[in-house]
């Protein structure tokens, strides 16, 4: 190593033509790190921007597919920082259980409706190249955990027990960082590169036309997290950490005539952190392929994602589309209820008009359930799309986009099943380059779960509850650094 270079990176301080939130540094159709303008926004050749989820944070930083994301000299090595701080005031309702409210006010099932959002991202990462030019390096993101405050203890204008803290200080004690991101890479440009570690698989990488990659992301960064969970519209697809956690090898391909594509492979849905041994036999063991406990039956084992990726521009016009299947055996346990392996297919289209204009979809079916979940025996089928469209006004620089989505999926694993059940969203949302590192952005996103015979307010069969709605609305400020 015959020096250390800190790179801040322009290219990573706002993603997309539509920055906010999102992951980090995108490719153009070649490969090349893309350039950001003076106001913050990103421009390419292309038009494209392909990395995933705004609320994902590292993806772009992980790298796009085959190229790393910076390119050392030969015997040295490159170190690579991205920070975020994203802060939003925000609006958020949803029918039923502690949404606008049901009964009296002063009942206790009445939640307030607004509220200050945010979080941050710290993705570090290294690239090297050896004197004989084999490249190497690692991805690591980290985290916060958002906590609420604690039910119980002290705390100034709190009596003893009294069931509720008011000295916010002791939820900041709560909030810890975690790692979300850690892999590390091998490989040539010729040949390809190997990936191993936790991060972004061969179904994510690839994805293409997802729309969900501009504002804050809308229902990926939404779901569960504003909204209580059984009341939100569920994001389906890969780009959610739902998929992305387990550890995995990946083998990413170069770039040949406009094509390229990965194969991925996870032995189980366990993190790195987790290893492939078990501290006690048969409890609470992430790595079994067998198990004694009915709550193992959901888990997947020997995950196969294979993807093959084309992006080519003609004159003013950029095309991408993408292809992905995913299969998986299964956890053999013993329980009430039983459950198929992953067989799901993915393909989707990304059009660019002028570098301003993109018009994306996505389309995924097969055998799975919820957010990356595992489908039961007996259950229905799955199929989800989306289709949406942004256009970026370079001249002041803002970015305006929007997007709607349908998923229908079995819901419910306890037999006998109700009808299939359909969650569906609208995300609306603008942002504004107002300088170098920092947007403006403002976002509102509605949803709804249905399910005939399935009340989602107690989360059992039931003739009541089976259609709710939730919305959110937003405005903020995202920072990179």
């Amino acid at each position: 190593m015959d020096k250390l270079r800190l790179l801040l990176s322009a290219g990573a301080m706002l993603s997309l033509a539509a920055g906010a939130a999102n992951a980090g540094r995108l490719m153009d159709l070649q490969g090349n790190p893309a350039t950001v303008s003076g106001t913050g926004l990103v421009t390419q050749a292309s038009g494209f921007e392909q990395m995933g989820s705004p609320y994902s944070g590292g993806q772009g930083l992980e790298g796009e597919a085959a190229v790393p994301w910076s390119v050392p000299a030969p015997g040295t090595i490159n170190m690579r920082i991205n920070s975020f701080v994203n802060e939003f005031p925000m609006y958020s309702s949803w029918t039923g259980m502690n949404g606008s409210g049901t009964g009296k006010a002063n009942a206790g099932n009445k939640q307030q409706g607004y509220g200050i959002y945010g979080w941050i991202r710290i993705d570090l990462g290294v690239d090297g190249m050896t004197k004989n030019g084999v490249k190497y390096g690692a991805f690591t993101e980290i985290r916060e955990n958002n906590t609420t405050a604690p039910a119980g203890g002290t705390s100034s204008g709190a009596t003893a027990n009294s069931g509720f803290a008011t000295n916010p200080s002791v939820d900041s004690a709560g909030n810890t960082l975690y790692v979300r991101h850690a892999n590390v890479y091998l490989g040539t440009d010729q040949l390809g590169f190997i990936r191993i570690g936790t991060g972004l698989g061969a179904q994510t990488l690839f994805e293409t036309g997802l729309n969900d990659n501009f504002d804050i992301g809308g229902w990926i960064s939404f779901s569960g997290a504003n909204i209580p969970a059984n009341l939100a519209p569920v994001w389906p697809w890969a780009d959610e950490g739902g998929a992305y956690m387990a550890a995995r090898i990946m083998y990413l391909s170069p770039v040949i005539a406009g094509f390229d594509g990965g194969i991925a492979f996870a032995p189980n849905n366990s993190t790195p952190f987790d290893g492939s041994g078990c501290s006690v036999a048969y409890t609470a063991c992430t790595t079994q392929s067998s198990s004694s406990l009915a709550g193992d039956q959901g888990r997947y084992r020997n995950e196969l994602g294979v993807a093959l990726r084309y992006r080519n521009a003609f004159g003013p016009i950029g095309l991408a589309v993408s292809g992905i299947y995913t299969t998986s055996g299964k956890v053999n346990a013993v329980g009430p209820q039983v459950y198929n392996g992953e067989n799901i297919g993915d393909v989707g289209a990304s059009v660019a008009i002028n570098h301003v204009w993109q018009i994306s979809g996505n389309v995924m079916w097969g055998a799975f359930n919820g957010n990356w979940g595992l489908q039961p025996v007996g259950g229905a089928d799955a199929v989800a799309w989306t289709a949406g469209t942004k256009y970026t006004f370079l001249q002041v620089p803002l970015t305006v986009g929007t997007y709607y989505f349908n998923y229908k999926y079995q819901g419910t694993v306890t037999p006998p099943f109700p009808t299939q059940r359909t969650s569906q969203g609208i995300d609306v949302g603008a942002v504004y380059g107002m300088g170098p590192g920092v947007v403006l952005i403002a976002e509102y996103a509605w949803g709804q779960n249905y399910q005939g015979g399935y009340d989602f307010l107690t989360q059992a069969p039931g003739a009541a509850g089976n259609k709710v709605t939730a919305q959110v609305a937003t405005v903020g400020m995202s920072v990179r650094f």
